[in-house]
């Protein structure tokens, strides 16, 4: 893949920076990318590489390409930064997304002028975004650098009609106004470069974040984006603590924020902010927005966001939701559970029954089983394995009974390993009545077990 022809065009009607991308080795057309923004913010935008290598870097691993071509320099920091992102695809993914090579001239000095001392975040109005903006106007003072000034709303990522980004822009810039920020909208075309869903999840949501931050790098120093897992959950995924920080730059920094808090604290800490809760927007249904309407209140994500909110005893107060009577049935046939749905369904079982919605508690339990595939006796086998046995007796079958569209019979190593494991599930087997024993004494009794001790950093915060 090659990057050239890159230019800066502030004459027109909405100023841009593009360039031309031409694929090597893939059997595709050349395309111009580009970054576009109001007048009004037009100082911000730069002729600069970093912004295309970044929206172009992870369409050429998946595309296969054998390089990623620059004719301009690019910051010696991003490029040793991008090392750690294609080895953590290819980590994750495995061999076909490390061959790429990213041939670039590096930058000799810091970009000029110097960039000012301002930070900005992605302003989505979602939950995750949202929690983002109340922790950072609760932990900075306006006057430190960290302290949010501009919330960067993007048109062509997921909404790419004109009118749902209307009726985005007129909910979040009331958000805005009540928050002290100037909202910046930027359109871009970069998601032609793979249009496809699976390979936003999996390998660009990040990307193409820090593309767009890149594209206005003259006008701040630092862009938040807001984490949509917590760390005991992190995995491989488009957007990640490590993805993000590393499409930083030494003039653009780039921050991953909130993967302390669960999805359900950060409702807790939307819900203490009524206009959030008004304008909310968590609905991928762009094609229902409407004046004053972001939210069928219908879909998995706004079932699953209205059980958080009741849950914080607010969703009788937020009026983002077309429609806000949560029933089971409603749960068991709108609301689904997949693998990265699941953290966030299974701390929702036990709030619920604390505020009186044990049925919409069994709902969910109802949905991780059926996500899961633990429904019937053959699920609560698999429960029984997953819970007791580690998935002992998953692997066992795996030893013994050859996989579909498979004749061959397990060879002597097999044997082998089928026996070693069929020991480890008894042992583990073995093992629970005395640890569930362990847990029925008293806590003074349980304090005499042998610990492990490790070496931990804790932080006090000054007021």
């Amino acid at each position: 893949m090659r990057i050239a022809d890159i230019r800066l065009d502030t004459a027109l009607e909405r100023p841009r920076i593009s360039a031309l991308v031409e694929w090597e080795d893939s059997e595709r057309p050349s395309q111009t990318i580009f970054f576009e923004t109001d007048k009004a913010f037009a100082d911000g935008l730069a002729a600069e590489s970093e912004p295309f290598l970044a929206a172009c870097l992870t369409p050429a691993l998946w595309g296969a390409e054998r390089r990623v071509l620059l004719d301009g320099e690019v910051c010696p920091v991003m490029l040793d930064n991008l090392r750690v992102v294609t080895g953590l695809f290819h980590h994750w993914y495995g061999q076909r997304q490390q061959a790429t090579v990213i041939e670039a001239k590096p930058r000799s000095r810091p970009v000029q002028p110097a960039r000012p001392q301002r930070a900005g975040f992605f302003f989505s109005g979602g939950l995750d975004s949202l929690a983002s903006l109340r922790s950072n106007r609760t932990n900075f003072s306006p006057a430190h650098p960290g302290w949010f000034k501009d919330g960067v709303i993007i048109f062509g990522l997921e909404v790419e009609k004109e009118e749902p980004f209307r009726y985005v822009m007129e909910a979040l810039a009331e958000l805005a106004t009540e928050a002290e920020i100037t909202l910046l909208p930027v359109a871009t075309n970069i998601r032609s470069l793979n249009p496809d869903w699976v390979f936003w999840w999996h390998g660009y949501m990040g990307a193409a974040l820090s593309a767009v931050a890149h594209a206005l790098g003259q006008r701040w120093n630092n862009v938040t984006v807001a984490s949509d897992y917590d760390i005991p959950h992190l995995r491989a995924h488009g957007s990640h603590p490590l993805i993000e920080t590393n499409f930083s730059s030494h003039d653009l920094k780039m921050r991953y924020d909130g993967i302390t808090l669960t999805r359900l604290q950060k409702a807790r800490l939307v819900s203490q902010w009524p206009p959030a809760l008004k304008h909310l927007r968590v609905c991928n249904k762009p094609q229902d927005y409407g004046h004053g309407r972001l939210n069928c209140g219908a879909c998995e994500k706004c079932i699953r966001t209205m059980l958080e909110l009741l849950v914080c005893g607010v969703l009788e107060q937020s009026t983002a939701f077309a429609q806000r009577n949560l029933t089971p049935q409603l749960v068991l046939d709108k609301a689904y559970v997949s693998t990265s749905l699941q953290p966030y369904y299974e701390e929702l079982i036990g709030p619920l029954a604390e505020v009186g919605r044990p049925d919409l508690a069994d709902a969910v339990k109802t949905l991780l089983a059926r996500g899961s595939g633990e429904l019937g006796w053959a699920g609560r086998l698999r429960k029984l394995d997953r819970v007791y046995l580690n998935g002992g007796l998953l692997s066992l079958k795996r030893a013994f009974i050859p996989q579909r569209g498979t004749t061959s019979k397990p060879k002597t190593a097999t044997w082998f390993c089928a026996a070693f494991i069929l020991h480890a599930v008894v042992t583990q087997a073995s093992a629970q009545p005395a640890a569930r024993s362990l847990q029925r004494r008293p806590a003074a009794v349980r304090s005499l077990r042998p610990v492990q001790r490790v070496n931990t950093v804790s932080f006090t915060r000054r007021n």
